[in-house]
């Protein structure tokens, strides 16, 4: 199995009466992992209403999964592996946001408002810290400090330097990738500063 496909177990697997069970509404990434069990992908209404694709299989078990832990584990780490890069690129495609926040031109008597580039990334605080410290060597970015969320296990860092933003995508480049959320990492990234609510 790739470290791409492991990422996205990582991400949206959990293993319930002896199978994983995947669920999200992109069909794309269940269809990553359908190609390591030839198991059906099936529609269903989520929580929210919305369509998701859900796949289950017996063929993938947690004894292929080095240092697997259910996504609600109090204690939940990355894989141990030489390379992360693939790995990474799945997490992001899955649990980041790359949005834009209010900010105010200081350098204006008028406090000029614009909105500029915030990526963010969400897990266990445990792995979040993993991730920054990969980040930060790979990418040669600044630590960030680590933010709760309000249940006080899941966790986030975020960035908003320009720079910082832009290698960490550069790193993570390369296939295979979902190219929905890659369109529109490249819009942003050519539209990095916005002055209006129209984004």
């Amino acid at each position: 199995m790739d470290n791409y496909a492991l990422g996205i177990i990582w991400n949206i697997g959990s293993f319930q009466d002896n199978r994983f069970v995947f669920r999200h509404q992109d069909k794309y990434f269940l269809e990553q992992i359908q190609k390591y069990c030839n198991n059906s992908i099936y529609e269903q209404l989520g929580t929210s209403g919305k369509v998701q694709y859900v796949l289950k299989t017996s063929s993938i078990t947690p004894d292929d999964l080095p240092g697997w832990t259910e996504r609600n584990s109090e204690q939940r780490d990355i894989p141990m592996l030489d390379d992360y890069k693939d790995f990474m690129r799945a997490y992001f495609e899955i649990h980041s946001y790359l949005d834009y926040c209010t900010t105010y031109n200081n350098f204006s008597k008028n406090k000029e408002k614009y909105y500029r580039l915030r990526l963010r990334l969400y897990g266990n605080y445990i792995l979040i810290q993993s991730v920054n410290n990969i980040l930060a060597e790979q990418c040669k970015v600044k630590p960030k400090s680590i933010q709760y969320v309000h249940n006080n296990k899941t966790a986030y860092v975020q960035y908003t330097a320009l720079d910082e933003i832009t290698a960490i995508f550069t790193w993570l480049t390369g296939e295979p990738y979902n190219s929905k959320y890659w369109q529109d990492v490249d819009y942003k990234l050519r539209n990095p500063v916005k002055y209006n609510r129209n984004l």
